[in-house]
């Protein structure tokens, strides 16, 4: 019989409506996204008008110092926002969106692109330092996200849609469609994955072409058609590329220490509001460019028509503004600083070179577009996308070879530094890690510590006889192996019933047990990971291995206590992910996580984690112990100087839960 090879195999047309609706949908949330971006920058253009506008002229003529008050009228308005309304609009935006994804599969509250637009509009108004970037991928992630929702989408295609309104919103606000899909997929994903490229794409186009019809095309910071000429210009472009992973670092630490500094001021949130904007106010005082965005000024850079001296003093007032704004609660993202910064830096660099001879750098401006590209490359963790948005937003392509080489080079060198990007280590530091596609292998998240076994009861000095030892090891079959150590009570070796009965047969019973003992083949270090302590197992071709700590061996680890605690710490973590979106579905709210330091007078100390009774609406997700990230149980002791991180849901009950856990032994 005769197959017909046009013959519909089951499902398949299914398949294809499924197909042609995610098309669609990406395509109406990708309208949506570019409509957004431009509600964004008019909203912007108003909050400037209210709080700048004609009276900051009359301020001016009256007192200049006045200026200095707007940018801290505007976080105080932004802190009351994020701390009564949607705590989600506090920050930059992205992380935000990594988290509903790692935890509530893509869905985010519909009304955080309500305020998620007008938050960031505010602080950019009145002179924030942030970016456009982070409120416009949230605005356009929440759409999506909601969308979804309201069709009962699966979480695999919430998701998608989600990333589909962030690829819309950031392809819309710079003028660039590659990159904006690039964003999705490479930030927000963490996957190239065929079925979620098509979709993508498709949304950051029609962002595009939404936004071009109304506000009009262009490049956004069009450069002249610059041309590299020096023949080592790459070798350059590869020595900036090491700097600015320095630099990014920098920024990614700025970024966490300044709201670690924050937070931990035991004053009210609108005091801080005030004290940062003051800050960022009486900078701009002296460095107007610092103010807001900042385009034109990088525009001016990409042109070479900012001095030596200007592009440094530019380059430390913009970091600086910057933190502060997101570290007193500022809304805005942190894309567009990360341009200005790395265009500051690498115009400084190019600028000196042409200091040293003009034929080393005949256009040093070039190095500016460069350091754009390769900062961002860096503290994002997106080459891709910093290599496509610089050529995009520049239209200028004959770049493409020395931006390329120092995006590539920055990027590797940051990666050897970190793990985390500006994006991801606010999460880290609350325990949720994002994992990307086959890069991050799930036991380097896992601390070499939790497996540490101890040393006590499981030690002999060295002197004591190869019979004395064998009787102990056939008397405690529990116990397969012995520490054996020196004069100086230092462990130099272990031994196993194996080992001493494969010891060479010249040796008699009373033979000292140090003489058999296996050496160390290696030490694992006390901060390194499981992955770290796998591999060594797997070089060495050994079963145990001594950990090492500030003051010597601090105990010893297993090839078998390494797989058991991994094990453990997994399924922990993936009945931590599930009780939290069990606790967001019954309270109805998608709730918010808090951080708690412990302080030496709280009264949580010494507690283990079951004695805490906290109330039904919260969950103790991660524990800090030391630098150390410790999944927690039950029995799990809390000591000083730790970090708690708590889910709460509704959102609304995390003050009191916050008020609960802070409290002294003395109230």
């Amino acid at each position: 019989m005769a197959i017909n090879v046009m013959q519909e195999i089951p499902g398949q047309r299914e398949h294809q409506w499924e197909t042609l609706m995610i098309l669609g949908l990406a395509m109406v949330t990708g309208v949506v996204g570019g409509l957004g971006a431009i509600l964004f920058r008019l909203m912007i253009g108003w909050a400037h008008s209210l709080l700048v506008g004609d009276v900051g002229m009359t301020m001016a003529r009256t007192n200049t110092l006045l200026i200095a008050v707007v940018p801290a009228i505007g976080l105080v308005l932004v802190n009351l926002i994020s701390h009564y309304l949607a705590r989600e609009v506090k920050g930059h935006g992205v992380p935000q969106i990594l988290e509903s994804l790692a935890l509530r599969g893509g869905k985010i509250r519909p009304r955080v692109g309500f305020f998620g637009i007008i938050a960031p509009a505010i602080t950019i108004g009145s002179g924030g330092s942030v970016g456009r970037e982070g409120p416009i991928a949230l605005i356009g992630a929440s759409f999506g996200s909601s969308l979804g929702q309201l069709l009962k989408l699966s979480d695999k295609y919430t998701s998608l849609l989600l990333a589909c309104g962030s690829a819309a919103g950031i392809g819309a606000t710079f003028n660039a469609p590659i990159a904006g899909g690039f964003f999705g997929l490479e930030i927000i994903l963490g996957t190239y994955a065929m079925g979620a490229m098509v979709p993508v794409f498709l949304a950051s186009v029609t962002g595009v072409t939404v936004f071009d019809s109304i506000m009009g095309g262009g490049a956004i910071l069009a450069t002249p058609p610059y041309h590299v000429i020096n023949h080592f210009a790459l070798l350059f472009m590869m020595g900036l590329g090491v700097l600015t992973a320095l630099i990014g670092f920098l920024y990614t630490r700025g970024l966490t220490v300044s709201e670690d500094l924050f937070d931990r001021m035991k004053i009210p949130f609108w005091v801080k509001g005030i004290l940062g904007g003051l800050f960022v106010g009486i900078a701009g005082l002296f460095m107007p460019q610092i103010l807001g965005v900042g385009y034109p000024t990088m525009h001016l850079a990409l042109d070479g028509r900012i001095f030596l001296g200007s592009l440094a003093l530019l380059f430390v007032g913009k970091y600086l503004a910057t933190i502060v704004t997101i570290g007193a609660g500022g809304s805005g993202g942190v894309f567009a600083p990360a341009l200005f910064i790395g265009g500051m830096f690498g115009g400084l660099f190019g600028a000196i070179l042409h200091q040293i001879s003009a034929n080393l750098a005949p256009h040093p401006a070039i190095y500016a577009v460069a350091g754009m590209a390769a900062l961002f490359a860096a503290s994002a963790q997106a080459p891709f996308v910093a290599i496509t948005i610089l050529l995009e937003i520049t239209g200028d392509y004959h770049l493409t070879a020395p931006v390329m080489a120092c995006a590539s080079v920055s990027y590797l060198v940051y990666s050897f530094l970190t793990r985390d990007s500006m994006y991801t280590v606010k999460l880290t530091r609350r325990g949720i890690r994002i994992l990307r596609g086959n890069d991050v292998r799930p036991t380097e998240e896992v601390s070499v510590m939790a497996a540490v076994e101890s040393l006590e009861g499981r030690q002999v000095a060295g002197d004591v006889s190869v019979r004395e030892v064998y009787q102990t090891l056939m008397m405690n079959p529990n116990e397969s192996w012995l520490v054996v150590l020196d004069k100086s009570k230092q462990a130099i070796g272990w031994v196993t019933l194996d080992i001493l009965l494969h010891s060479d047969n010249q040796m008699d019973d009373e033979t000292p047990v140090m003489r058999v003992a296996s050496r160390w083949p290696a030490v694992v270090r006390q901060n390194q990971s499981l992955d770290d302590a796998l591999r060594l197992f797997g070089l060495y071709d050994v079963e145990i291995l001594p950990v090492r700590g500030d003051r010597g061996i601090v105990g010893l680890v297993t090839e078998k206590s390494v797989i058991r605690v991994y094990h453990a710490s997994t399924l922990t973590t993936i009945d931590t992910a599930q009780q939290i979106r069990a606790l967001s579905a019954s309270e109805g709210d998608p709730g918010t996580f808090i951080e708690v330091p412990v302080g030496e007078t709280s009264w949580m100390v010494h507690q283990a984690v079951k004695n805490l009774a906290l109330p039904p609406q919260a969950l103790v997700v991660s524990i800090k112990k030391k630098g150390q990230l410790v999944v927690p149980h039950g029995n799990t002791v809390i000591e000083a100087d730790d970090r708690i991180t708590v889910f709460v849901a509704p959102s609304a009950a995390a003050d009191s839960v916050r008020r609960q856990l802070s409290k002294s032994v003395d109230e």
